[in-house]
């Protein structure tokens, strides 16, 4: 609840860019949100009482988080224990092990505890389009992994993604890609709710916010591309990303635009939020997180003969001022995609093939791996190694 009291420029204008382009293998996902399925989340959230730090009621939420993402299929799912007075709260994790970069993370995150009443809003919505995202996502290939985390302790002061950020993610130094965190996204019953306000980094260390800007001008975009809803770029506060921001991680956020009164009191019940607002707002994080950790459609239903002859020759290999891409398909779109050894994108950009795309002056010399996903089908075409000199 928010309380009211060289990647650089080459990344940020490539990142943006791409968000432009309509996929149709994600818009496809996007259609299968369930508005049920995230309402009827939203009524058994409800029904498990206020879920205070500590209390019965806040582990048996974190059970039934656990017993739901279980029926999805997920069999790796941690409990991320930590102490607050005395008694034992829980992070509850579920992994999505990437294809390419199996360790570079795309974490998307939300908490479940509450403050005096029940939460629907704040923040059963976030918990209910997180667990529809893991529902739809769980047999969908990506190239980078997920985590679909669910906190503790952020009515107390982002106790659990402190915990979280401070004992796990630098110690461990995790490659996270982009933390992307959803917190009171439902609106108000009876108002036009058809805004949603996607959040930047603007506070210290300075070094993170322009990546961070790049990633929410781009999920500004896929909001308008995969929902019903317009977006509103603003600043990120009071919420789970800020321990993860304090420690230079780049950062996103949804958090609804017209704000309820009804948080952190004994109202804040489904009767008082929007369900349709959520069920379009749970349609842009799907599409947004597919984009994010770089989702492909398996090609396995085509045949060898066919994969062979429709190859796209990348060269010449080594690189220096350019990339060309020859195909007997000559009038085809795709998304090309260039990545260092540790799995951060450099650089996304679309291609027609023939043709071929210039290279910044200042990128490393180094060896970079490349994929390249069509724009007219959404399908995982082909992936590459490739050196720059």
């Amino acid at each position: 609840m928010k309380s009211l009291s060289l990647l650089c420029f080459l990344s940020a204008f490539s990142i943006a860019i791409s968000a432009q382009i309509l996929n149709p293998f994600y818009n496809s996902i996007t259609n299968n949100v369930s508005q049920d399925s995230v309402v009827v989340s939203l009524r058994e959230f409800e029904s498990l009482g206020v879920k205070a730090c500590p209390s019965v009621e806040l582990g048996n939420t974190a059970s039934w988080i656990i017993s739901k993402l279980s029926n999805y299929g997920y069999s790796n799912i941690e409990e991320n224990n930590f102490l607050f007075q005395n008694d034992t709260l829980k992070n509850i994790i579920a992994t999505k092990t990437g294809t390419s970069f199996p360790d570079s993370y795309v974490i998307i995150c939300g908490h479940y505890d509450t403050e005096t009443g029940p939460g629907v809003n704040d923040n059963g919505t976030g918990v209910s389009i997180i667990l529809e995202a893991a529902r739809l996502l769980k047999n969908i290939s990506m190239r980078y992994s997920i985590k679909f985390i669910f906190f503790s302790g952020e009515e107390e002061g982002y106790l659990g993604s402190r915990y979280y950020a401070d004992s796990i993610a630098v110690p461990l130094n995790m490659s996270i890609r982009l933390v992307f965190n959803i917190d009171e996204v439902g609106g108000i019953a009876g108002l036009e709710n058809n805004v949603i306000k996607c959040e930047k980094d603007l506070s210290p260390p300075f070094s993170n916010n322009q990546v961070s800007e790049a990633f929410t001008d781009t999920l500004s975009n896929l909001v308008q591309m995969y929902s019903s809803l317009s977006s509103e770029i603003t600043y990120a506060y009071g919420s789970d990303y800020v321990p993860f921001q304090q420690n230079d991680f780049v950062i996103t956020g949804l958090f609804e635009k017209n704000q309820s009164d009804f948080v952190h009191t004994i109202n804040d019940s489904l009767s008082n939020l929007d369900t349709n607002y959520v069920f379009q707002v749970a349609r842009a994080s799907v599409g947004a997180l597919l984009f994010f950790a770089q989702a492909y459609e398996n090609t396995s239903g085509i045949n060898d003969s066919e994969k062979t002859k429709s190859q796209i020759i990348v060269y010449p290999n080594p690189a220096k001022t350019h990339i060309n891409f020859t195909s007997d398909k000559t009038h085809e779109e795709f998304i090309f995609s260039l990545s260092d050894v540790h799995g951060k994108e450099i650089m996304q950009s679309l291609v027609s093939v023939p043709g071929n795309i210039h290279l910044p002056s200042d990128l490393s010399k180094a060896m970079y791996s490349y994929s390249l996903i069509s724009t007219p089908s959404g399908i995982f075409f082909q992936s590459g190694n490739i050196r720059i000199d």
